[in-house]
C-alpha cells in the first residue's frame, strides 16, 4: 500500500510517479503538522486522493526543503522527501499539478 504521487502527461497518463509507504507517510505529516506546513498537509490523508495546482507547488517546494532538514528523520523519509522534491521541479517546468493518487 502506498500514496502515488504523479504528473500526468497531457493526454492523462502517469508521467512520473514517486511513491511513499505508510510509515514515512506518517512521520511526514507528524512533523509537517507540527510545523504547520499547510501544503504538504494538504496530502495529510493517505486514503484520499488530491491534487495541488501548478500555482501552488513554489511554496510547496519550499516546505518539502525545510521539512527535509529536519533532524532525526528516518531514511525512508528522507529518500521519499528528495524524490518528491525532483518531482515537484519536474511538475514545475511542465506546468503540471501534482496528483496524489491513494492506492
Amino acid at each position: 500500500m502506498s500514496l502515488d504521487f504523479v504528473v500526468l502527461n497531457p493526454d492523462g497518463h502517469i508521467d512520473r510517479c514517486v511513491s511513499v509507504g505508510p510509515s514515512a507517510h506518517h512521520e511526514i505529516v507528524s512533523i509537517a503538522n507540527q510545523n504547520a506546513f499547510e501544503l504538504i498537509l494538504k496530502f495529510e490523508d493517505f486514503y484520499e486522493d488530491a491534487t495541488l495546482p501548478i500555482e501552488s507547488l513554489p511554496s510547496l517546494t519550499k516546505q518539502v526543503e525545510a521539512l527535509a532538514r529536519t533532524e532525526g528523520m528516518s531514511e525512508e523519509s528522507k529518500d521519499f522527501l528528495k524524490r518528491f522534491a525532483d518531482l515537484l521541479r519536474y511538475a514545475v517546468e511542465r506546468s503540471r499539478p501534482i496528483e496524489a493518487i491513494a492506492d
